[in-house]
């Protein structure tokens, strides 16, 4: 990353944290919290809080069990949750969640706003930029946009091969992948034959831009997952791609080969042209990409120069820190960096009880600073047990699976999804007090601006914290703006008014 780049994260960090949302103050050395006397697993839509953390945390249920008759007249139990920790939840603006491929929920009422089961959308991901828009990208290789607002869905893209074929199958990942935090590339794999190509996609002109072919390296991997390769995955400013091979099938004895180039372990190519930049690591685990305090893309994972710990490892080849050395970060946990609008931390589920079973915001610096979110208190005794925390894209809630205790494991597992935040009833932050209401949002011209309090002052910023338009002379608690001049995307509102700053996204078509 160059120095251009790297100031205008560091700006935009600082500028990011004048946001509304509210964090557990704690900011202190890492240090394990038993876990205490499991609550009454709460029902659909309700709350309890855990109190044993220094800030108390308010987990709410978001779903509910699903009751259905199957092809065959059969009756049927579901438990739907959400998918991973990899995978974002929230929309752009944290209005909306969506539960798999399945259905999208108002993230305030947590009533159902479109039912998508039908619409042939899995795998779909949110849109990092635009909160009315989920990607979908098909095995059959078609590259599908969903908006929610009108319920529709257009094919604008299919993947296809050097040659101009179709591939047998297209995945993104497989299962770990994302899109950068611009939603310009994807990193796609398509198996052809027992190869296996990378496939740089850009989403803003929807044309491939790349194919890297490894003879060989789908093999006997069946449709979902290639033989030799766990994961590949674009970083999040898209200036990378990142491979981390399956350690079940190479290793640095037992490597796959290309082209007389070893693979195994994690591995660093250049975006535009696929051109190995190096190996990060010769052992690759549960891990995100994301940015550390200094503003470089890093990889943090579990396992590195010992294996009770959590590491990052800089994507430029600048060294690797160790964020911290505890037992408590085995294995048996999850890494969220999905956090872009709040660079600088990683996301931790430590899954197991005895492993403390905390949830936790982790500085990605060297001080080994976290943020406790509580416990998760899940059984873990399944992989649909395993609490997968994900934290949301202004990193200041988490969303996590749990059985509240309920294991060990049953057929189907009984299991829910919840939203872990700091409690606001222990906030020392009102921002209740002043409400921003903001319509239509999205909106193509005018959009209509209600506070309980008068509006001294409001500015409009960029994403990355350039000031583009202040309008100081308002002094009402209504107010009409023209955005028809700004260009399409995701803008952040800064309102002044009289006894606070509070700041809104707001989303331009």
């Amino acid at each position: 990353m160059n120095k251009l780049k790297s100031l205008s994260l560091l700006i935009y960090l600082l500028f990011i944290f004048s946001i509304q949302a509210q964090f557990p103050d704690d900011h202190s050395p890492y240090q394990s919290i038993p876990v205490p006397a499991v609550p009454a697993l709460p029902s659909y839509g309700e709350s309890v809080i855990d109190n044993s953390v220094p800030n108390p945390i308010e987990i709410t249920r978001i779903t509910e069990v699903y009751n259905y008759v199957d092809e065959n007249g059969d009756p049927q139990v579901w438990y739907p949750t959400h998918e991973y920790s990899k995978t974002q939840v929230w929309n752009a603006d944290q209005t909306l969640y969506k539960i798999r491929s399945w259905k999208v929920y108002d993230a305030t009422t947590y009533q159902e706003v479109q039912d998508i089961g039908a619409l042939s959308l899995y795998p779909a991901y949110w849109s990092n930029v635009n909160p009315d828009l989920i990607w979908s990208f098909k095995e059959n290789g078609d590259i599908k946009k969903y908006f929610v607002s009108t319920n529709t869905t257009q094919v604008v893209g299919n993947i296809t091969n050097a040659s101009g074929n179709s591939y047998e199958y297209v995945k993104l990942g497989p299962g770990e992948g994302n899109i950068d935090k611009n939603d310009h590339y994807v990193a796609l794999v398509g198996k052809d034959g027992l190869d296996m190509d990378v496939i740089i996609y850009d989403l803003q002109n929807l044309q491939t831009v790349f194919i890297k072919k490894f003879v060989g390296c789908w093999q006997n991997g069946g449709s979902s997952f290639p033989h030799y390769v766990d994961w590949v995955s674009v970083s999040q400013s898209g200036d990378y791609v990142v491979i981390m091979w399956d350690h079940n099938t190479t290793s640095q004895a037992n490597p796959y080969s290309e082209n007389g180039q070893s693979h195994y372990g994690v591995e660093v190519y250049n975006t535009q042209d696929m051109q190995y930049l190096r190996r990060l690591i010769h052992y690759g685990n549960h891990g995100d990409l994301g940015y550390a305090v200094d503003g470089e893309e890093v990889l943090v994972q579990f396992y590195g120069t010992q294996q009770n710990g959590l590491y990052m490892y800089k994507l430029n080849g600048n060294g690797v820190t160790t964020i911290i050395q505890n037992p408590d970060f085995g294995v048996d946990g999850h890494v969220s960096c999905r956090n872009l609008n709040r660079p600088g931390w990683a996301y931790i589920t430590n899954a197991d009880a005895a492993q403390s079973g905390l949830m936790l915001a982790v500085k990605l610096d060297n001080t080994g600073t976290v943020e406790y979110f509580g416990h998760h208190f899940s059984s873990n005794t399944s992989y649909e047990q395993s609490p997968m925390a994900v934290s949301s894209p202004n990193g200041d809630k988490i969303c996590f699976k749990s059985d509240f205790g309920t294991g060990p494991n049953t057929n189907p597992s009984v299991v829910y999804s919840f939203f872990a935040n700091l409690d606001p009833a222990s906030s020392v932050k009102d921002e209740t007090a002043t409400t921003i209401r903001l319509y239509p949002n999205p909106v193509k011209d005018f959009v209509h601006i209600q506070s309980t309090e008068n509006i001294k002052n409001l500015s409009i910023f960029t994403l990355t914290g350039q000031e583009i338009k202040n309008f100081n002379t308002i002094n009402s608690k209504n107010t009409t703006i023209d955005v028809q001049a700004f260009p399409s995307g995701v803008y952040l509102l800064k309102l002044k008014t009289e006894n606070r700053i509070v700041s809104k996204k707001l989303s331009i078509y």
